[in-house]
């Protein structure tokens, strides 16, 4: 029997009917559908299998009794290998199980939660076969375009970098001369590309666009960097650079 790991963003409060068409279709293919016990897409898609009378189901979890199942459903327990306290790194073992036990994985996504974004790359990495719902077009992405440079680049849109995250970007393409976030934020302040207020890193006007502010209650607390900005930072940084001193920057 062929098994698909169905997962999604918590954002999405309902399952949209193509997801549902999507569902009925596996129903008649009889696959066993692998998912998991949270709030959101998981208890969704189980409470769909019960209202269509489907128990080809099998719920994954972390704790020996699912945090929610349909009655009469599968369950599987994953103990966790890791010693980590953090939710997120645990439940992220369970969803790596769900991956390699499944032939397809079926991914609905917002486009910016972290988890779906993982389970895609993963799928992609063991050669699963993916369907991937984007909310930001209300429907399926070509086969063609769901590659690990597509996904992060849908990822990054929504999210952007850290600096620290900028900083290794860097280092991947040979440019080693920021050792840490702080020289690199330095940098742009004296470049006059960011400057700091009242404790918060802000973009000066003129790059605005380069930037995502972030916000919390309404309020300033500081920057993301944009795709946008990566493709600027790569010709930046070696047009300020003069040749004669590559380590110009290790301040």
């Amino acid at each position: 029997m062929k098994k698909v790991f169905i997962s999604g963003s918590i954002s999405i409060k309902k399952l949209p009917v193509v997801v549902e068409e999507s569902l009925d279709n596996i129903f008649k293919e009889g696959m066993e559908i692998l998912v998991g016990d949270a709030d959101g897409i998981d208890t969704m898609v189980q409470n769909y299998c019960k209202r269509a009378n489907y128990g080809k189901v099998t719920v994954y979890s972390i704790y020996p009794t699912p945090r929610y199942m349909v009655n009469g459903f599968n369950k599987k327990y994953i103990k966790p290998k890791s010693d980590s306290k953090k939710e997120r790194e645990l439940q992220k073992e369970k969803d790596e199980a769900m991956t390699l036990d499944s032939e397809y994985s079926f991914v609905i996504w917002d486009g910016k939660s972290k988890g779906s974004f993982s389970n895609v790359v993963r799928a992609l990495e063991n050669n699963k076969k993916i369907k991937l719902y984007l909310s930001d077009i209300n429907g399926y992405m070509q086969q063609s375009k769901i590659t690990k440079t597509e996904i992060e680049f849908i990822y990054r849109k929504n999210n952007g970098y850290s600096a620290a995250e900028v900083v290794e970007y860097l280092k991947s393409i040979g440019e080693n001369f920021f050792p840490y976030t702080r020289a690199f934020n330095k940098k742009l302040i004296d470049h006059k590309i960011i400057k700091k207020e009242d404790g918060v890193y802000v973009p000066m006007p003129k790059y605005k666009k380069l930037f995502m502010i972030d916000k919390y209650r309404g309020k300033v607390t500081g920057i993301r960097f944009t795709n946008e900005f990566i493709d600027w930072v790569e010709k930046w940084v070696k047009k300020i650079r003069p040749p004669e001193e590559p380590n110009l920057f290790n301040v």
